[in-house]
C-alpha cells in the first residue's frame, strides 16, 4: 500500500446530516439540462443485439423498465436506439407488411433509429443549458432522444423526451423528421 497516501481526517462528533439530493426534487424547463440526463456511467443502459426480436426486447423491458434500448452490432458497438413505445406501435405492423415477415420475426435492426439519424450534444454544452434548451433542440430535429457525449466524444448518456414529459408532467409533441425517401412515403401513408 505504499503507492497510496493517507487522507486527512477530521472530527465529526458534532456533524449534522446534509440535505440529500433526490431525483424527486422539483424541476422545470429552466432547470439545468444535466438534471435530466440518463448517465451511462451511473447506471448501465439496457442493450440488445440488432437481431433481437421485438418480442424478446419487450420481455427484456418487462424485467427492467426503460424508455429505450440501445441496439448493438455483433462487436457490441452502438448502432442505434429503439424507444420502448416503438415496441408497441403501429410501426411493427407496417414493417411486418413491408418486409413480408410475421411480427415474431421482426428484429430491432428494422425498428431502430440508426446512430446516423440521432443527434448528439456534449456534456460541456449541457452544463450551460437548461431542460427547455434540450427540448427545443429535440423538437427542432424531430428527435425523441439526444445522445450526450463526454470530452473524448464517447457517448456517456442520453436525454429522452418521454422522460422530460414524465418528470415535468408536460405534454411533449415531437414530429419525426424523415431521413430517407421510404420514411417520407411512410409518413404520407401513415401520418403520425
Amino acid at each position: 500500500m505504499s503507492n497510496f497516501k493517507e487522507l486527512r481526517t477530521q472530527d465529526i462528533s458534532h456533524g449534522t446530516i446534509a440535505n440529500t439530493f433526490t431525483n424527486e426534487a422539483v424541476i422545470d424547463l429552466t432547470s439545468p439540462a444535466t438534471r435530466i440526463v440518463t448517465s451511462f456511467t451511473q447506471t448501465s443502459p439496457m442493450r440488445a443485439a440488432f437481431d433481437t426480436t421485438i418480442e424478446q426486447a419487450s420481455k427484456q423491458l418487462n424485467t427492467q423498465p426503460s424508455d429505450f434500448i440501445l441496439v448493438t452490432d455483433e462487436h457490441q458497438k452502438l448502432i442505434g436506439i429503439v424507444a420502448s413505445a416503438d415496441l408497441q406501435s403501429s410501426k411493427i405492423m407496417i414493417l411486418s407488411q413491408r418486409l413480408g415477415l410475421p411480427r415474431s420475426e421482426i428484429s430491432l435492426r428494422y425498428l431502430m433509429t440508426p446512430l446516423s439519424n440521432l443527434m448528439g450534444v456534449s456534456m460541456k454544452s449541457l452544463s450551460y443549458s437548461c431542460i427547455g434548451d434540450a427540448l427545443q433542440t429535440m423538437e427542432h430535429h424531430g428527435a425523441m432522444f439526444l445522445l450526450v457525449t463526454a470530452a473524448n466524444n464517447e457517448i456517456s448518456g442520453l436525454i429522452s423526451a418521454r422522460d422530460i414529459a414524465r418528470k415535468l408532467q408536460i405534454p411533449v409533441h415531437i414530429s419525426p423528421i424523415a431521413h430517407t425517401f421510404s420514411e417520407v412515403l411512410e409518413s404520407i401513408e401513415h401520418p403520425h
